[in-house]
């Protein structure tokens, strides 16, 4: 898809790229040069975000000078120990589960005998 309108290749403080005369979102001025930063999404849908220089400069020292690589706040679920299930543990869970598939097939056989007819 090509601009509708012209570009210029244009060095800035901010950035080197094309810009095209358009409406920066930030500050809401139309006809001056900006750059697709990318779109905005809002659930379904979504639109352009495009900026102007000087709306651009800000994002670009904003983003500078955000603290990602900050350490995050411990979580409150658990330790941060892995725990292994004891040999007790584990036996426990096989039991269970063999006696559940068990007591299920018990009732699909009886619901077999009940409803296909034969004397039980």
């Amino acid at each position: 898809m090509l601009p509708e309108g012209p570009q210029l290749f244009a060095r800035t403080g901010v950035l080197t790229c094309w810009w095209e005369n358009g409406l920066c979102v930030m500050c809401r001025r139309d006809g001056v040069p900006v750059i697709w930063l990318g779109p905005v999404i809002h659930g379904a849908r979504h639109a352009p975000f495009s900026s102007c220089e000087p709306c651009t400069g800000w994002l670009v020292r904003y983003v500078g000078g955000y603290d990602h690589d900050a350490p995050a706040e411990p979580t409150v679920y658990g330790t941060g120990e892995l725990r292994r299930p004891t040999a007790e543990e584990l036996g426990l869970r096989v039991v269970v589960t063999a006696l559940t598939l068990l007591t299920a097939a018990g009732a699909a056989g009886a619901l077999w005998l009940i409803f296909s007819g034969r004397p039980g």
